[in-house]
């Protein structure tokens, strides 16, 4: 497990955080290279080796996806948590702070999804879980073959979740039922800060255990997955260095690496209590580290998150080859049903008219992501 040697790694990046060297100029040929280069001074400054790392990583995306992208979009399905993530809307302390606390019910879960396919166009959505006592893995079953049903009635999609992290025969279970990815942000690899963040009795509270997770996923069958950190929560060079190492780990001992990256940047929900920004990486800085990650794992589709704003996100995307946000409501029945409120901040385009946009700036919006037509039969677990 990749828990095992977290602490070797974790050393070697506290040495280069100490040392901070200078770029030698030439690119990373490899990870370790490519880690060192977070600590450059000239890193994510805006100079000329900013510039090159993006024409770089833009020209092997192009090479591999031709400027497609594919547009996703969040369902969530309940706001009701039992966590206490000091970050986060959701965190049971908050009283009502821009939040509805709702669970969506069969006909309700329907209603919102037929809205976000048949009115707005998707074909790839990702389902959104709180830590909700009263929905669990079953229920979860149930709702990505409801939600891969409707897709299926008009021509196909995929559906993806996002949720705790899981034992191995609870993913088997939800792939089974017709999912066909899982996105998991390890929040941050700071451990100390992770608990101090997280704190309760849950799973999530669970540093090793969430860190774990993929290689349950693997352990189950499910090969495309996705990593990132919230960018900001803690010391961000580490964080993404750390990423770095585990994908590279991945590969080494099991053939597979993150087929979506996760780049969430913090920003302060009303209702949180967490309010340190002193970690959180300038724009040039974020964007500079995804086009790193774009260098060196190029297959790899960037989340591009609504809570960056608009020419953010096309920098983001550039090149193509990324799962690209468009309309987003973070609260249950957000689209259709019209309730309010949020886990985080974001901004949201609307698709029918920023699909037209993203074609302006060189992008082509393809909505049935290619790895529909591979969907597995599925079966509904109990």
């Amino acid at each position: 497990m990749f828990s095992s040697r977290f602490d070797a790694l974790a050393l070697t990046l506290d040495e280069l955080a100490r040392e901070r060297p200078r770029s030698n100029g030439r690119f990373p040929v490899d990870v370790g290279e490519g880690i060192s280069l977070l600590w450059s001074r000239d890193f994510g400054a805006g100079g000329d080796l900013d510039a090159a790392i993006f024409a770089s990583a833009n020209q092997k995306k192009q090479r591999l996806f031709g400027s497609d992208v594919y547009p996703i979009v969040p369902l969530y399905v309940t706001s009701i948590c039992s966590e206490h993530c000091t970050y986060c809307n959701f965190r049971v302390e908050n009283r009502g702070v821009a939040i509805e606390r709702l669970r969506l019910n069969e006909q309700e879960l329907r209603t919102e999804t037929e809205y976000l396919i048949d009115q707005k166009g998707f074909r790839t959505i990702e389902l959104v879980y709180a830590t909700d006592p009263r929905v669990r893995v079953d229920a979860m079953c149930r709702q990505v073959d409801l939600v891969k049903d409707l897709l299926v009635r008009r021509g196909g999609g995929v559906v993806g979740i996002n949720c705790e992290a899981l034992d191995e025969h609870e993913y088997r279970s939800l792939i089974d039922a017709g999912l066909d990815f899982v996105v998991l942000w390890q929040e941050t690899y700071d451990r100390r800060r992770y608990l101090e963040v997280h704190p309760g009795t849950t799973k999530k509270t669970h540093f090793e255990y969430r860190m774990d997770a993929f290689e349950r996923m693997i352990a189950a069958g499910l090969t495309r997955f996705g990593m990132g950190v919230l960018s900001g929560l803690s010391d961000w060079r580490k964080d993404w260095g750390m990423l770095l190492e585990h994908e590279q780990y991945l590969s080494k001992y099991y053939g597979l690496t993150t087929s979506i990256l996760g780049t969430p940047r913090l920003r302060r929900a009303a209702g949180a209590a967490f309010d340190d920004d002193s970690h959180v990486p300038t724009t040039a800085q974020f964007l500079a580290a995804i086009a790193l990650h774009n260098l060196l794992f190029p297959g790899a589709l960037p989340f591009v998150s609504t809570r960056e704003n608009w020419e953010t996100c096309l920098t983001m995307a550039m090149g193509g080859g990324s799962l690209f946000t468009l309309n987003c409501s973070t609260i249950p029945g957000g689209y259709a049903l019209g309730h309010t409120g949020y886990q985080f901040p974001t901004e949201t385009f609307d698709a029918p008219v920023f699909a037209l946009r993203l074609r302006e700036a060189g992008l082509n919006p393809v909505f049935l992501w290619p790895i529909a037509a591979e969907a597995p039969q599925r079966s509904l677990c109990g």
